[in-house]
């Protein structure tokens, strides 16, 4: 028999942690840099999309990051089905993940109904016999629903887990914190973006402000 725990760890396994621990604290440094560096940023509102712009920056380096082949994992940036948002959906093993800012490693991210949606996937009474384990070598019929949660103390990386909640309740049936298991192998070093990505960065950012303003125009206008 396959505890989730162990599943979960399989999908996103220890060998992923350095580029993906790289990928979110490179993220980090670059939406400070947006930040700091753009005009049309440095403002009271700007400061308003302060945490926006952060977890635009780590949903853009985890899916250059997948793309670049950096990290083993299928990735997608596609609308979200609620809320006119986007998202980016990785995929490993069984397992189908977004990305999430909680306000620490065990914390929950904040509630929506999209997020509620998507951890349907984890009812236990799917995973027949034993509602904590699947059958051993038996792939399950039910895909599964994990959670890529970050966090940020200013510019450093605070933390960074693997999480796969239960559906019904704020309950982990596997959790996974990446710096933890990562920490007594090596330091990573965060290095300084290259231009190149702080460039297509921008271009990422102002073209989803411009789509954001251009679909509240055309609200209105309905």
């Amino acid at each position: 028999m396959v505890p989730f725990q162990q599943l979960l760890d399989e999908a996103f396994p220890p060998s992923t942690d350095l580029a993906l621990v790289r990928s979110v604290a490179q993220a980090i440094a670059l939406a400070g840099d947006v930040m700091e560096n753009e005009p049309f940023l440095k403002s009271l509102i700007g400061a308003d999309i302060r945490g926006h712009i952060r977890r635009a920056a780590v949903l853009f380096s985890v899916h250059e990051g997948c793309k670049a082949g950096d990290l083993p994992f299928a990735s997608a940036m596609t609308r979200m089905p609620l809320g006119g948002g986007h998202w980016v959906e990785l995929r490993s093993g069984p397992f189908r993940a977004h990305v999430c800012r909680t306000d620490g490693p065990v914390a929950f991210p904040e509630e929506t109904p999209t997020r509620q949606d998507q951890r349907l996937s984890n009812q236990l009474e799917l995973f027949d016999p034993d509602p904590v384990v699947v059958p051993f070598r038996a792939p399950s019929p039910q895909e599964m629903y994990a959670w890529l949660t970050f966090g940020a103390n200013g510019s450093d990386l605070a933390h960074l887990c693997w999480g796969m909640p239960e559906a019904g309740r704020n309950s982990w049936l596997a959790r996974t914190n990446v710096l933890s298991r990562l920490r007594p192998i090596e330091a990573v070093p965060v290095e300084v973006p290259a231009p190149a990505v702080v460039l297509r960065f921008r271009d990422h950012i102002e073209e989803a402000l411009r789509k954001d303003e251009d679909e509240s125009t055309s609200d209105a206008e309905s």
